[in-house]
């Protein structure tokens, strides 16, 4: 249970979130409004919820699971994510300010045509809800393990929760309670380390984490065949650049905030930064894990979580660190840190639910009935699908329970859909080739090779790092979406 400051702590935080949302939501509404923002937020709030949404439980919650079983090469996809959001800034952002996109799917639609928009449309509805449902999935399991509470009703309160305030106040909502929820969960994250500096010592974490491996970072050369290890640098930050791209560029989750700024400079200065600060905040939270190795190295839990492989047990690294906020905080800072885990989660549900509602609506709604009228009908339309799709992330999440490690479990399952998405746009932005019906099998063919090659490596019939699969899969995608000559374009096909 938790004690009265901690309670009193975490109610703070809750209805500090919630009244952000009402304020937004006592706007006039149009569709451009709970959408994009009136294109009117500042890049700084945009920048502040781009590293909240990034940042999700799946970081926060997952990547001290890392630190603690494996080292710090993870750091190596960084180097991949800084340049691909530098393709983004000045590839990918220009076309979609040029067209004033409520939705960056709109893109396909000028650039190719109908197929293409819907296509792509439904593949990140389905994608969104996949990534999503695994971050619910996470957090929950952090608060069970914390708190002790149901899996179920925590999932539940998540999602009810995110409703409230970014139902009522759309995308401006989300932008700014994300910006207090990454403020939260990064004073946690450098208070949680603080803890561990002061329990166990700089000196003895960097002692046991040198001694165990935990502090290497590059590895420069493959350990047996480059076809199967998934820690080599080269292929590391490879993979890096590809997922930054489809996540941020192809993922209107992402994409959404990038296009509430002012102008393109503004959104081009928001996603560049980014980059420069989630490398070192996935530092903080990996040197979290090895801090917490280092810990029960010298004090010893026999109530550490267990998972159990075949008829081995070992300890369940991802539930270690919510494990130590339940059992070695204080009061007070246990309640910090229990925001910490609230932010993380919902600075990433809410994102995702604006994001899938507004698509919904944008991209299949309005264009396949034909109804472009009464925007503040459409905003209430969205607001319903927002309830849906709720509905649906929590089922999902309830079957996720026990999919493996966090971290790159989200990883696999993105990388399924991101594959046809991001591939697809890689022909409208680079070439001038591509065909509005082909791109249908170019996206389906895409994805299908990922998902083949991700279910060979995961049943043992191939031995393949996990890193491979979308890897193929995009190159796949923008090789056949390449193959027809130039397309017709509905503007006079000039937009390439």
């Amino acid at each position: 249970m938790l004690s009265l400051l901690d309670s009193i702590i975490v109610i703070a935080y809750f209805v500090i979130v919630v009244l952000v949302g009402i304020r937004f939501g006592q706007e006039r509404e149009s569709m451009e409004s709970y959408v994009v923002g009136s294109r009117q937020v500042p890049w700084l709030a945009v920048l502040g919820s781009l590293i909240a949404t990034e940042i999700s439980a799946a970081t926060f919650l997952g990547t001290p699971g890392v630190g603690y079983a494996d080292n710090l090469g993870y750091l190596q996809m960084g180097v991949g994510s800084i340049l691909a959001r530098f393709a983004i800034a000045f590839l990918f952002l220009g076309a979609f300010y040029k067209l004033r996109c409520l939705s960056i799917y709109e893109y396909l639609a000028d650039r190719f045509g109908g197929s293409s928009h819907y296509t792509a449309a439904c593949f990140f509805l389905l994608s969104r809800v996949m990534a999503s449902s695994v971050r619910l999935m996470i957090a929950s399991t952090g608060l069970h393990v914390i708190l002790g509470l149901p899996f179920g009703w925590t999932m539940i309160g998540f999602a009810t929760l995110c409703l409230i305030y970014a139902g009522i106040g759309g995308i401006k909502a989300v932008i700014w309670t994300d910006c207090i929820q990454a403020i939260i969960f990064l004073s946690a994250g450098a208070t949680m380390l603080w803890v561990l500096h002061d329990t166990v010592g700089w000196s003895q974490i960097l002692e046991v984490g040198g001694e165990t491996g935990r502090l290497e970072i590059f590895q420069w050369i493959p350990d047996g065949s480059f076809w199967t290890d998934s820690n080599w640098f080269l292929l590391a930050a490879v993979f890096g650049f590809i997922n930054t791209l489809a996540m941020q560029g192809t993922d209107h989750d992402f994409t959404q905030r990038m296009l509430t700024c002012k102008n393109l400079g503004q959104a081009r200065k928001g996603i560049i930064l980014s980059g420069f600060i989630s490398l070192p905040v996935a530092a903080l939270f990996l040197l979290i894990g090895v801090g917490l190795f280092a810990y029960y190295a010298q004090f010893p839990d026999a109530s550490l979580p267990l998972k159990i492989a075949g008829e081995i047990s070992s300890v369940d690294s991802d539930k270690v660190f919510p494990h130590f906020i339940g059992t070695a905080l204080p009061n007070g800072l246990k309640g910090l840190l229990l925001c910490g885990v609230l932010a993380a989660a919902m600075s990433s549900l809410d994102s995702a639910l604006a994001a899938l509602s507004s698509s919904i609506v944008v991209d299949l709604y309005r264009p396949l009935l034909g109804n472009t009228e009464n925007s503040q009908r459409h905003v209430w339309i969205a607001r319903g699908f927002m309830v849906l799709i709720a509905i649906v992330l929590v089922s999902i999440a309830w079957s996720l329970q026990n999919g493996g490690q966090f971290i790159w479990l989200a990883f696999k399952i993105a990388g399924v859909t991101y594959s046809g998405l991001l591939g697809v746009f890689l022909v409208g932005l680079l070439t001038n080739r591509g065909s509005d019906r082909w791109n249908l099998v170019a996206m389906l063919g895409g994805s299908v090779c990922t998902a083949t090659l991700l279910f060979l490596s995961e049943s043992k019939v191939v031995d393949l790092a996990w890193q491979w699969p979308m890897l193929f899969g995009v190159s796949l995608t923008f090789l056949v979406g390449s193959l027809p000559g130039r397309p017709l374009l509905k503007n006079n096909a000039s937009s390439s």
